[in-house]
This record gives C-alpha cells, sequence and structure tokens, in this order.
C-alpha cells in the first residue's frame, strides 16, 4: 500500500481541510490560478514547502516572480 505524503502530513500536523482539498486538486492539475498561489502562500508561512518536496518547486516559482513572499528569519540567541 503506497501513501500519499499529504496523508502523513495531514495526520502529523493539523492543515485546514480547505488547503488539503486544495492540494489534492493541485495534484490533479485542477486548482485554479489563485487558489494555487494562496495554497503554495499556506505552504510557505508553515514551512511546508520545505517538508512536502513536491510543491517545493511550485513554491520557489511563485516566490520567484513575487506572486508569494517568504520572510526570513533568523531566532536570537
Amino acid at each position: 500500500m503506497k501513501i500519499n505524503p499529504l496523508e502523513i502530513w495531514t495526520l502529523t500536523i493539523h492543515i485546514p481541510s480547505k488547503i488539503a482539498v486544495w492540494l489534492e486538486l493541485l495534484d490533479e492539475g485542477n486548482l485554479p490560478p489563485d487558489e494555487q498561489i494562496e495554497v503554495a502562500q499556506f505552504l510557505i508561512d508553515c514551512g511546508l514547502n520545505e517538508q512536502l518536496l513536491q510543491y517545493q518547486q511550485l513554491c520557489d516559482y511563485f516566490i520567484l516572480e513575487g506572486l508569494c513572499y517568504d520572510v526570513q528569519y533568523e531566532e536570537a540567541e
């Protein structure tokens, strides 16, 4: 039985149901552009773009095109 990485993350962290549905639509190629940007920004904000690697290229592309942003920060020592 093949386990979808999204299912694993959905079980271990709380991904809002709307975002989970959108990720499924994105995987199927059926998510409209505005929702693609919104879901990518959510993944970036939560740091999931670096965990769910199948979405990393999309997120990086949206950042480069100025459609999404990634705020870098360093924790104080």
